[in-house]
Parts: structure tokens; sequence; C-alpha cells
């Protein structure tokens, strides 16, 4: 074998041995499809997720705008959806309990006239004379308002606030806040799953006794409503 053909044989081995295994591959995975084992299509799971998804949204705007979950929480811990510390009272007057639900936004409430009475409502509620109380809301059927930018993108505008209403227990209004903004959010998607954090400050310290909490959460783009009412004790 001369030099030449020594050279051209060396060139010619690696090719060989490329086009050896490109052909094993490919019998590899025929085979592997006919047995059943399919490999991630990630288009084809991409339409299936957004068809899915398009079918959920459309239930979405007949749903109705409301609460699907609400509770007191430890200012602080909310970090997201479904992140939070349930509030529960160390106060050694009261009774251990628990209570859940989501929120978000801040307020503030003056001087509350005395309220007498005080009533066994849970720990969850129980807050001392000065604590803010935190109460975490996961709302859904809130509308997602769309708008275009400069480059003909999509945008959709979440804009939410509320009304605060303190009240004693036998319905007389002591205080109120309103058009409290709670959450005004732009995106690229219709985002459902949101939370909000509705802030009540004691900037004077509320009288010791029992109280009503109406909050009124309104979805401004469509003017929908909805009540969340919780029954608060303030005690040391």
């Amino acid at each position: 074998m001369n030099k030449d053909t020594r050279r051209n044989f060396g060139v010619g081995i690696p090719i060989f041995v490329a086009i050896v295994c490109l052909v094993s591959t490919l019998v590899l995975l025929s085979h592997l499809h006919k047995e059943g084992i399919v490999f991630a299509q990630s288009d084809s799971n991409a339409s299936k997720f957004k068809a899915i998804r398009d079918q959920y949204l459309q239930s979405w705007e007949n749903f109705g705008f409301q609460s699907i979950f609400d509770t007191y929480v430890v200012g602080g811990t909310n970090r997201g959806y479904g992140v939070y510390e349930e509030h529960v009272s160390n106060l050694s007057s009261v009774s251990n309990a628990s209570s859940a639900s989501n929120a978000s936004s801040a307020s503030n409430a003056s001087s509350v006239p005395s309220v007498s009475n005080l009533s066994n409502v849970s720990s969850a509620n129980t807050f001392a004379p000065g604590e803010t109380m935190y109460l975490y809301v996961e709302p859904v059927g809130f509308t997602h308002s769309p708008s275009s930018n400069e480059s003909a993108n999509t945008r959709y505008t979440i804009d939410i606030s509320a009304e605060i209403i303190i009240s004693a227990p036998n319905g007389t209004e002591l205080a109120s806040i309103i058009d409290l903004p709670v959450i005004k959010l732009i995106s690229h998607q219709k985002n459902t799953e949101l939370s909000l954090l509705l802030t009540l400050t004691q900037i004077k310290p509320f009288p010791i006794g029992d109280y009503n909490i109406k909050y009124v959460v309104k979805d401004k783009p469509s003017g929908r409503t909805f009540d969340i009412t919780k029954e608060i004790t303030i005690t040391k």
C-alpha cells in the first residue's frame, strides 16, 4: 500500500464510522417509536396546553368575579399565590385556632369609636390594639383588559381596587376607607393565579371589643364587585 493510498484510506475511516453511527441511530429511533416510546415534541405539547388553557379561559369569562379563598396572614410572609403564613394570635387571653385566605394592597384606618362585647372569635381573627391586619385573598373571574403597544403586541391589564368598612356588631358603621388601589398588573398573558393583600393599619389603636370588617373588592374594568366580611376581636 503506497503513501497516497494510506492517506485516502485514513481519511475515509472517520467518514465511514460517522455514516454507520447515523444509520444505527435512525434504526434505533424507528424501533423505539414502534415499541410505543414517544419522544418530547415541544411544539405539539405547547399547542395542546394552549388549547386546554383557551377552554379554561372561556369558562373563566362566565365564572363571575369572586373570592375562592381568603384569610388573615402574618405580614411579610406572602410571597405569591398560595405562599403565606396564616395569622394566629399569640395573645394569652384567646384559645388557639386557625383560618385561611389571600390578599394584596395597603390601607389605613383612623380613630374608631369604642365597642363593647368580646366574643369567642378564633385566634386567627383576634388582634392586639394597634396590630396591622393583612387579609390574603385569591380572586377569580377578574377582567383581562386588552391593549396594544407600539409594536402591536397585545397586553392584558388587571386592575382591582377595594373599600374597607369597619362596623360594630350591631351594624353601625364606625369608619371606612374608599377607593383603595389594590393591584394594577399589565401582562403578556391572561394571568389567572393572582393573590391580593388587603392591609388595614390601626393608625390609632382600636378600642378593645368586637368588630365586623367588610372588604368590598372591585374589578375596575367591568365594575363588578364581591364582599368579604370578617368578624374580628381586639383584645390585650
